[in-house]
């Protein structure tokens, strides 16, 4: 028998690593390779590609579309108070906003990642957006809906910024929406991340992250879950759920009440109404009455009204299960647990129902208008879009790179064009000298709940330089909100024009459909 090294000793011959246990031992890696790469590519691709599991997929495709939103346009530039540094009122390059009103009546929404920082697909799934798109679909054409905040900010930080941009831009109202980390008053300390890096050595990370990326992402999370456990306390900070309890009592928790009554004294002082709005990112009772059961009393206390969402959420939806697939639909998707589309849409329903009952001189009368086919969103940031003088025709510079490309849930990079106001559209057309094929995807309303149910309709592909897609009778009755569109353009001719025709007849107001 052969080995790697014979020698001999006492008589007798020893051999390290004899070759039938090398080949053995080749043989298990080999095969233990290919049933982790089947698993990864195959079994947990597909459960990614269903929403069920937040694997590298999706924290891939949301890295690409937080690149694509801090490189929007997105800044209205006003004096600076001395406690605010960077946000304000939100806008981007397709989304225009000025102190000057351009509607008679204008409602100003604050927030934090709620009104911009997560990787939403288009802006317009935020909840603010969905606002404004449900008021002018129950036909308030005369009312202005704008925002102001950035992710991780506190009712504090909101203040400071409230009392910068409200003179400026003097809304009739102010909505004060709430998530449960905003008492944070920057006095107990989360967790430093910087603490549970990584001892896998690069090469090998990025080796891993070709071969079995998504394994490697669920290996890192539950690494990330122990070792939090070990840092816990005061000095490196809390692990985020023990932390959000913790700004809820103690010494955070009174300065936060003295935050309260100095947003009431700032209304008083601007003379404009406000409400605070509850905002939870999904039907679950248990997760969110710790926060507002404490929260609530004091912005009622401090005489400011309160909409909580909470129990009409949990009556529409009753069923909901705080872990598992039906907790997941809530989310933006299973890598980002921010309010998706299916959640900020009813949230802006029940905002736009007690704004009809307490506020209706903010919101103007009723009036029946055809709203134009308008493109407000864009996907990657740099796509040179614009409309025309045509109603319905754009014209883009179709991208030489799919490094800024959105991938999920197609696993396709793809370029992405969101409808201001949700249509229903009857045909769609691409055109250009340098066109050679196109695949486009479509996706609606829900008829019933008015989200966008992102349940991408593929309407096919087709080759030439001069292409046209009729939307299907079923789809061309429902509103819709996002195009997906995959071209294949010669670089020397990348310049395309899009044609969007509107369906003949609208769709029912929400009044009718109820």
């Amino acid at each position: 028998m052969r080995g790697l090294a014979n020698f001999r000793w006492r008589r007798k011959t020893w051999r390290i690593c004899p070759w039938t246990s090398v080949r053995s031992a080749v043989i298990s890696l080999v095969v233990v390779a290919i049933v982790a790469t089947v698993f990864d590519h195959w079994i947990l691709a597909g459960l990614e590609r269903q929403g069920l599991v937040a694997s590298d997929g999706w924290k891939r495709h949301n890295r690409v579309i937080d690149v694509n939103l801090n490189r929007k346009s997105h800044a209205v530039l006003l004096p600076r108070s001395e406690t605010v540094n960077g946000p304000d009122v939100r806008a981007w390059v397709g989304h225009k906003v000025s102190q000057e009103r351009i509607k008679k009546h204008r409602l100003l929404v604050m927030g934090d990642s709620y009104v911009w920082g997560a990787p939403y697909m288009t802006l317009n799934h935020m909840w603010w957006r969905q606002l404004a798109i449900e008021l002018q679909r129950r036909g308030y054409n005369d009312v202005e809906v704008i925002a102001a905040g950035l992710s991780g900010m506190s009712t504090h930080e909101e203040l400071d910024l409230a009392r910068t941009i409200v003179p400026q831009f003097r809304p009739d109202l102010i909505l004060w929406g709430f998530v449960t980390n905003d008492p944070d008053e920057r006095i107990v300390k989360q967790i430093n991340t910087s603490q549970l890096s990584s001892p896998i050595p690069g090469r090998v990370q990025l080796l891993l992250r070709r071969v079995t990326p998504r394994l490697l992402d669920l290996f890192n999370a539950r690494r990330n879950e122990k070792l939090a456990k070990v840092y816990l306390g005061a000095e490196y900070g809390y692990e985020y759920s023990d932390w959000l309890r913790r700004i809820h009592d103690g010494k955070n928790f009174e300065l936060y009440q003295e935050t309260v009554k100095d947003v009431s004294l700032f209304l008083n002082q601007v003379q404009i109404p406000g409400m605070m709005v509850t905002l939870p990112e999904a039907p679950i009772a248990n997760r969110f009455a710790f926060s507002y059961d404490k929260v609530l009393p004091i912005w009622r206390d401090a005489g400011i009204p309160v909409l909580d969402n909470l129990p009409a959420f949990l009556q529409r939806f009753p069923q909901t299960e705080a872990t598992g697939p039906q907790a997941l639909i809530w989310g933006i998707n299973p890598a980002d647990g921010h309010p998706g589309p299916r959640s900020t849409a009813f949230l802006a329903r029940q905002t736009t129902d007690r704004l009809e009952q307490d506020y209706p001189q903010f919101l103007g009368p009723k009036s029946s208008t055809s709203a134009d086919v308008r493109i407000n969103d864009w996907l990657p940031f740099n796509l040179d879009f614009e409309p025309q003088s045509a109603p319905g025709t754009f014209e883009l510079t179709y991208p030489d790179t799919d490094e800024f490309l959105p991938t999920m849930p197609l696993e396709i990079p793809t370029v992405l064009l969101a409808l201001e106001q949700p249509l229903p559209l009857s045909k769609i057309r691409l055109s250009g000298i340098g066109l050679k094929s196109a695949r486009i995807w479509l996706s609606t309303y829900d008829p019933i709940e008015f989200y966008d149910n992102e349940d991408w309709k593929d309407l096919g592909f087709a080759e030439g330089n001069e292409l046209s897609w009729t939307i299907p009778v079923e789809l061309s009755r429902r509103e819709a909100s996002v195009i997906l569109l995959k071209a294949d353009v010669r670089p020397t001719n990348r310049q395309l024009k899009l044609e969007l025709d509107k369906t003949g007849s609208q769709p029912q107001s929400t009044e009718m459909a109820q």
